[in-house]
Parts: C-alpha cells; structure tokens; sequence
C-alpha cells in the first residue's frame, strides 16, 4: 500500500476525525512503526484542520478547515495522506490533487525553519524527477505546489503568503519555494493561489497516480554518474582500460537481466572485482542508465558513499561555473541556477539508491510495482547471518535467503539480483560473504551467472562450487583504478597482510620505480607534510579498533561528517585536507583520495607467528580471535590511495608508563613495515 490514507473529495469529507486517525494509526502499527501520543496528536491536528476545529476565543474564530477549503475549492479532487516514498523512510503527510496542480503539504506543530523547506521542497522534487506519473504530468503542464502549514496552537492566525515564482528548468512546473501559511484559512488561501498559477485543467486520477512506478528522468541520472565519474569520489576518467571492461560488464549483466525478465526468470549475477576496479560504478550505470533502469533499485551497505553522492550533488549545483549537470541538456550559468534551485536536488539524485538493512523494511519493499525488480545489492559480500541485530531486529533468517525470497514473493513473474561482491573485505562480525548468496540462489531455486574467476574466491570445499552455473565472459573487474599508473599497489597490500615480506617488497620497488614510494614515519607531523599537496586530496585514515592513537590526538570513534571531509575544499577545517581529523574503515570504504595517511596502531600487531589482532577493553589489549577482519580492516585502509602511501607508527610512550602502547611493539610494525618495502621518511 502506497498510501496510508486515500479517498477521492467525497470520501474524504464524508469521513470523520476517528476514521481517519484509526486508520493512520493502523497503517503505522502493521508497518512496526511505534506511533508516539505526539504522532498520534500531530495526525489529529492536520485531520481536525481538515474536518472543522471550533473557535477559540483568544484568537478568534479558528482558521476554516482543509474540509472547507475542499467545499470551497472544488478543483480538489483527491486526498492522500501519508504517502510512502518506499526509499530512505520518506512519508509525504498530504498529497492533494487538482486537475493542473499536485499539492505537496507539510503540516508543522511549530515555527517554520529552513529545514522544514529544504523538506517539502525536497519531497516536491523526488515526486517530479522519479515519480513516473507526476513527471508526466508536469511534462504536460501540471504544477507542482509544496505548501508548509502551521498546526500548533502556538502558530500565528496568518503567515503572508508570498508571490509565487517557478524555478528555471528543468523544474520549471515547481514553485521555487513553498508556500507557507498557518492553519485551515491559509491552506486553503494557498490552494487557490496555486490554482491561479496553473495554465491547464488537465484530468487527474488518483489511482493512476497511486500506481505509478518510479524511476529517474534523466537530469538525475546524469547527476548521479557525473558525481560519481567526475567529483573526487572516482578518478576514472584516467583509466581507459578499467573503464573499458566497467562497460563490457555493464552491458553484458544488461543483457542478462533484460532476458530474464522477458523469461520469467529468477536469477541471481555475481559481480566480482578488487577494490576499487568499479563494481559500484558498474552498479550506478545499471540503476541508471541501462534499459531496465525504472524497475531497478540500487542497494548498498556503504552509507557514507551515499553521503558523499549526496554532498557532492548540491556542491555540483554551487561550484560548477556554466555547467550544472555535465552530462545534461540544461547548461546554465552558475548565476542563473542559484543556491535555492540547488536545494531542490539536496536529496534526490541518491533517491534510487537505498541503505542495504532497511532494504527488507516495509519501505523498502516495491509493494506490487515495477520498481525493485531487479535489485543491484553493492558490497553484497556483508550479508548479514542469521540472528544478527539489523534495525533493532534480529534477522529470522540469513539476509541473503530473506532478500531472495522477498524478491521472488514481490515478483513471481521475473527477478533479478546483481550481487557487486569484492573479495577479502569482510571487515564486521557476522558478515557471510559471497557463498551466502550462492546457499540462499540453491535452496530457492534461482538461477546464477558468474564468471569462473568470481567462482574461484571461494574455498575449495565450499559445497556452492559444485552448482551449475551459467558463465559470463566480464564477471570479474582485476585492474584497479585507484592507483592508476600502477596496480601494485593491491598487490602490495594483500602480501603485506599475508605475512609475505618478500613478495610486498617486489611490490614495492615496482612502485618505487614508477616513482609512487611508500613510505613510513614514527612522527605524525611528518607525515602531515609528507602529504600535503596544493589542488589534491589528501587526508588521515586508521582503523576503527585503532583506540590508542587518541594519545596523538587522533580519535577513531568520532566519525567526522563524511561528505564535508572528502569533498570540502582545504580552507574549511572539517576537511579531509586539513588533516586534523581522522576517518575508519568503515567511513572510507569505497572512495580514495589522491594521499593517505594509514595511522597504524596495535589492534593490528607481530608475533611470532604473523600477525595478531587486538581490541582494547578498558585499560588493556586483550587478543582477538578475528585476526582476518583485523587484516581485511588494513587493507581496506592500505587501498584508499591514488597517489601516494604515508605509514605512520607511532612510537609508542616512551616513558614507558602508558602499557597500552608499549614502544617495542610499535617498533616490530615499523620493522616489517620496512621490510615490506616502506622507505622510512628522513627526520
């Protein structure tokens, strides 16, 4: 259900109050949603202004109901309350539908703030750039009308409304800003002056309109792949040969799904791929561009790429001089766009994209339409297991069983679930890996396509490997682009981790030779420097177990605002190139910067028999038995780079008062750091 409320003028006026609110509350009960006394009282006020509220005294008469301004305004034809978005948890509390206008409302307890426009404005945009009917609509002439109300008893009897102005295209059909107004007295004045502004009477039906399926015009379509091919999240305009083979997998896994779909088929595609060779690329350019695009969702575990998708649309909105959006028809000037259209699009060029643990949310779900028959799973490999915590719930079964049967229970006619898997990434407990997909593809009867390269990442004994599998011929991605003139950089990493001095060493001097070192300081302020480069990104990495660098006064556990680090410029402090904070594994997994600095501390450490992993409880290292995800967490951070490598180890204390950073078991890191290749900074 799309909608917790819908009826057409008739219906909705012949209902009263308690209906409305039973079933509102109803809607929020069977979606596991707890309905707080004030969501219930919110729902009350908006309903009582739509049903009659009485007078007050004290004010006067009350401001006349949404109910009379429907009488008094019959062009409304249809109302919707609470529509759900399906994506990131979005619910619009009123949709009202005129021939010529949709009505986008926002109802607000209290005084109306920025945020509360960027809001409706925003819910206003993700109707008309992936709304399939209301951009159709708007093609034809109809307005898009976002209007804030004032419920609370606190609100003022009026808010002027302002004269109405409609954005430049392609948003043309959208009011620049909301109207604003204060109770049933304004709405409905706002109705009538959106009603004035519209130039057509087009037929309006409201169940073609709750029907629709979503999916994106091409403004964000061309937002999302310009951010992702040309801000500083991808240098893959420098990689011919990568990008060749992203576009021989793209077509290819296009191929596969479109035959799919017309067999009535449920199959499952493993895409493979090193970190950074641009699996997630791939993943963007079938979410948005590839034929099936409208019925495809793009799923990922990496919200801060997510994040930074998001921060880097509004900065291409501000900073792009005659630009906007490269790919686009529209070539504005930076003047004309200006900062109130760029935040019509804050959030949507992400809205296809969908956080991997609320994907089997009731939100998430397609709900009988289009849009999620074929899901595009990022960073599959972190599927979770059974009995682990996922949104305050624990999963009933493993995640990747759930989503199949989700998808094939949703559409029993034709699915498709592309898994984007990379290998030796497991960096969180409880993550199965890619075998979890495989298990779940032979107990529920899909059918699978990977290449035999992706095949052979699993162990020989894993009982999947006996599945027939259908071959594709570009399944797996092995050229990096991070460290584009030379991808010894992942070699580098995996027999650093692997306890293979040697073969990291050979590394090394391949790198060294093409004039990328890696180097290695005990001084945090040289390594600063040794970074530090004008026009390029650079910033601090360490490991989310890495506690004791707080004595250096890098601390892992407070998460800087991802978007601002990687995309601000070098002037504003929460920038990544002021190198003053520091990000983890987790926050940087699936971007690079141009230089990093890989803060090494024990929770990773020698023994004598290779190395050994720790985590910090209280005052004292105790040994942690996920010596792999310990690994896997290092060579996550030994990746992030496309230029340069600085290791930092510190010292340790050398008073040798502090026992948890003991001297010589920094000084064994730093020893077979260097004997891997690192060339140890000059002081």
């Amino acid at each position: 259900m799309s909608a917790w409320y819908e009826r057409d003028r008739h219906g909705f006026l012949d209902d009263d109050e308690d209906r409305v609110v039973g079933q509102l509350s109803a809607c929020a009960s069977s979606a596991d949603l707890d309905t707080p006394s004030d969501q219930v009282e919110e729902w009350r006020a908006s309903v009582s202004l739509m049903h009659g509220a009485g007078a007050d005294d004290e004010v006067g008469r009350r401001v006349r109901t949404v109910r009379g301004a429907v009488l008094e305004v019959p062009e409304i034809a249809h109302v919707v309350l609470e529509y759900d978005f399906r994506r990131r948890g979005l619910r619009l509390d009123a949709v009202l539908l005129s021939p010529g206008v949709v009505f986008v409302v926002e109802f607000k307890r209290s005084r109306l703030g920025a945020a509360d426009r960027d809001q409706v404005m925003s819910y206003a945009v993700n109707l008309l750039e992936f709304h399939r009917v209301t951009r159709e609509w708007a093609e034809a002439g109809t307005r898009i009308v976002p209007i804030l109300v004032l419920t609370g008893d606190a609100a003022p009897p009026r808010v002027p409304l302002a004269p109405p102005s409609f954005a430049p295209a392609p948003w043309s059909t959208l009011l620049s800003r909301p109207l604003q107004c204060a109770g049933a007295t304004g709405l409905r004045d706002a109705l009538r002056l959106g009603l004035r502004n519209s130039n057509v009477a087009l037929p309006c039906d409201r169940a073609v309109w709750l029907a629709s399926p979503f999916a994106p015009s091409s403004t964000m379509i061309d937002a999302a792949l310009s951010l992702y091919g040309q801000h500083d999240v991808s240098a893959i305009e420098a990689h011919a040969a990568p990008k060749a083979a992203i576009d021989d997998a793209t077509r290819e896994i296009a191929g596969l799904i479109t035959h799919a779909l017309a067999h009535g088929e449920h199959r499952l595609v493993l895409l493979s791929g090193a970190p950074g060779a641009g699996k997630t690329l791939v993943g963007l350019n079938l979410a948005f561009r590839a034929k099936d695009a409208s019925r495809t969702v793009f799923v990922t575990g990496n919200a801060p790429l997510v994040q930074v998708l998001q921060t880097a649309l509004k900065a291409s909105y501000a900073e792009k001089p005659g630009g906007g959006l490269l790919a686009t028809g529209y070539r504005h000037t930076k003047d004309a766009i200006g900062r109130d259209v760029g935040r019509l699009v804050r959030g949507a060029a992400t809205f296809k994209i969908v956080t991997a643990h609320a994907f089997l949310g009731t939100r998430g779900a397609a709900h009988g339409q289009e849009d999620g028959t074929v899901v595009v799973f990022d960073e599959a490999q972190r599927t979770y297991e059974r009995g682990r915590e996922v949104l305050r719930q624990r999963l009933e079964d493993h995640e990747a069983d759930l989503i199949l049967k989700a998808q094939r229970s949703q559409f029993p006619n034709g699915s498709v679930v592309v898994a984007l898997i990379g290998h030796n990434q497991a960096i969180n407990r409880g993550e199965r890996g890619m075998g979890a997909w495989l298990e779940a593809a032979d107990r529920l009867g899909w059918r699978v396509s990977a290449a035999a390269t992706t095949m052979s990442l699993l162990p020989s004994d894993h009982p999947s490997t006996t599945q027939v599998i259908d071959p594709l011929r570009f399944g797996h991605l092995d050229q990096s682009m991070r460290f584009y003139r030379n991808d010894a950089m992942e070699r580098w990493a995996a027999a650093v981790v692997q306890d293979d001095p040697m073969a990291a060493k050979a590394h090394a001097a391949v790198l060294g030779s093409e004039g990328l070192p890696i180097r290695l300081t005990r001084n945090l302020e040289t390594a600063r420097s040794a970074v530090r480069r004008a026009g390029e990104r650079s910033g601090i990495i360490a490991s989310g177990q890495a506690r004791r660098l707080g004595a250096h006064g890098l601390f892992v556990d407070h998460k800087p605002d991802i978007g601002a680090w990687m995309l601000a410029p070098s002037s504003d402090f929460r920038s990544s190139n002021a190198l003053e904070t520091v990000q983890n594994q987790y926050q940087v997994q699936g971007m690079e910067l141009d230089h990093t600095v890989v803060a090494w501390d024990l929770d990773l450490r020698r023994s004598a028999t290779g190395w050994a992993a720790y985590r910090l409880a209280g005052a004292s290292w105790n040994s942690d038995r996920a010596a792999d995800i310990a690994k896997n967490s290092y060579r996550v951070l030994l990746t992030r780079a496309r230029k340069g490598l600085v290791l930092f180890v510190p010292p340790g204390d050398l008073s040798g008062d502090d026992e948890t950073r003991p001297c010589e078991a920094y000084d064994a890191i730093a020893a077979y750091l260097t004997a891997c290749g690192a060339v140890p900074i000059a002081e």
